[in-house]
């Protein structure tokens, strides 16, 4: 269990907007983000493997977190600036496992996932955000590593990367997430080849997004992509 407080940033704190021709600074005196974390985990190891699984809390008080609020108290005028929401509440699980010379020797195998429940559970700047979904924060999101020492000099290994969809928005109104500025889920695959040369030397090739999978974190993430790396260490 823990307590951590996150202090406003210069660019948070003076942010400014304009409206109209006016020029304004929406709130110098943001107070600090206050968090109190709680996690309980339970690990099992055996010869040529382990497993981890955890249960996580987390209570966000005065949470900095950008919405649509009226720029000066009194003022009809509303604008998306940085602000503290009084209150974000995250629970969740999350597993961790990996295995060594799995069916034959130097294959290994390993992976995580993390569910968590993340919702906005009070807001009264935006009540309309009340019991939705916090932004950037997946509710389920994994990952899958496969890893082969084919000899002293060849390794080769596949990644699986997969994420649920999340919204940009506090009030979660940014509905379509295929275009530009829009969150949607995905799922990447990669592949990678090392091959060491002596000592010293070795060389990489690697495809990324080897589906070509076509989606978009703000902005279109690229599709498939091939590498080359040659390498020194001394």
């Amino acid at each position: 269990a823990g307590e951590a407080y996150r202090f406003p940033t210069v660019g948070e704190l003076y942010q400014a907007i304009s409206v109209g021709t006016d020029l304004r600074v929406p709130n110098p005196n943001l107070a600090p983000e206050r968090a109190v974390s709680t996690e309980l985990s339970v690990q099992r190891s055996w010869r040529t493997a382990s497993l981890r699984l955890s249960a996580f809390s987390e209570d966000v008080s005065d949470a900095l977190i950008s919405q649509t609020g009226i720029v000066t108290p009194g003022s009809a005028t509303l604008a998306t600036f940085v602000q503290n929401v009084d209150r974000v509440r995250s629970r969740g699980v999350e597993a961790v496992a990996e295995a060594h010379d799995v069916l034959v020797p130097g294959f290994d195998l390993s992976a995580s996932a993390t569910f968590v429940d993340s919702t906005i559970a009070r807001d009264a700047a935006l009540p309309a955000a009340q019991g939705k979904r916090t932004p950037q924060v997946p509710r389920l999101r994994w990952t899958a590593v496969a890893s082969w020492r084919a000899n002293d000099r060849l390794t080769l290994s596949a990644a699986a990367r997969y994420s649920d969809r999340v919204f940009g928005t506090i009030d979660n109104s940014d509905l379509i997430g295929h275009t530009y500025q829009g969150f949607e889920g995905y799922l990447v695959v990669d592949a990678r080849a090392v091959w060491k040369l002596d000592r010293h030397w070795s060389a990489a090739i690697g495809i990324d997004n080897l589906t070509d999978s076509n989606y978009f974190v703000f902005h279109p993430f690229p599709q498939r992509s091939a590498l080359a790396e040659l390498r020194y260490v001394y």
